[in-house]
């Protein structure tokens, strides 16, 4: 049975992009559940990816305040964000954001670069954790030392969840990472996504215009343009 506490509590949350009439989001409060596995669909320009980074403390909001994991973003510094960041928290970009010339493995490992958290909670061996979120993710185990810019979408793709999940970091956020993939590729990544997040006990927040996805997680909210 999960334990009910949030881990992420937002309040009165409002942001606008400079040079924006209108917020991007405006006076939103959200709980999300420790172990919860959240949906968040909305049409462009609703402020889905917004949400997403000011969640990870990419950016602070214009009012209202982010608590994660007990702490509150907005009296971090820019600095302690990025470090808290990168301890506690798993990304996975719609464009994937790997380095195109650094090897599959090497991709992965780079939170374990950054993050002595991250590194310790593999358990002794990053690069054998690496190779098995790979192969959990079911990426072929010989494509481990070949550039990340050699593989396909998919294959990239696998290759970004595994980089987010290493180091079993508390939350994952994951921003349309199934929008280049068809309906039954899509269900496969997710169900792999789920067991290796449920596994770690961690809390996935995933965002997506694609409402046929919002049955396979717990909630679904809906973020609507302003």
């Amino acid at each position: 049975m999960r334990v009910l506490d949030a881990i992420i509590r937002i309040r009165d949350l409002s942001f606008t992009w400079p040079g924006s009439r209108r917020p991007c989001l405006s006076q939103l409060a959200l709980d999300v559940n420790r172990g919860e596995r959240l949906f968040v669909h909305g049409e462009s320009g609703a402020g889905k990816s917004t949400l997403l980074n000011l969640i990870g403390g990419v950016m602070l909001p214009e009012r209202g305040y982010i608590d994660v994991l007990g702490r509150p973003l907005g009296k971090l510094s820019s600095s302690n964000r990025d470090r808290f960041r990168v301890d506690h928290t798993g990304f996975i970009f719609q464009q994937f954001n790997l380095i195109p010339y650094l090897s599959v493995l090497d991709n992965v490992l780079l939170p374990c670069r950054f993050s002595t958290e991250r590194a310790r909670r593999t358990g002794g061996s990053a690069s054998a954790e690496a190779r098995r979120l790979l192969a959990a993710l079911d990426l072929d185990p010989r494509l481990a030392h070949r550039p990340a810019a050699s593989l396909s979408v998919g294959q990239q793709q696998r290759v970004s969840a595994a980089r987010a999940l290493i180091g079993r970091p508390e939350l994952i956020l994951a921003d349309e990472p199934t929008s280049a993939l068809d309906p039954r590729r899509q269900a496969v990544f997710i169900e792999l996504l789920m067991g290796e997040v449920t596994a770690n006990g961690g809390t996935l927040v995933f965002v997506s215009h694609d409402q046929r996805l919002a049955p396979l997680f717990d909630r679904c909210i809906e973020l609507l343009a302003q």
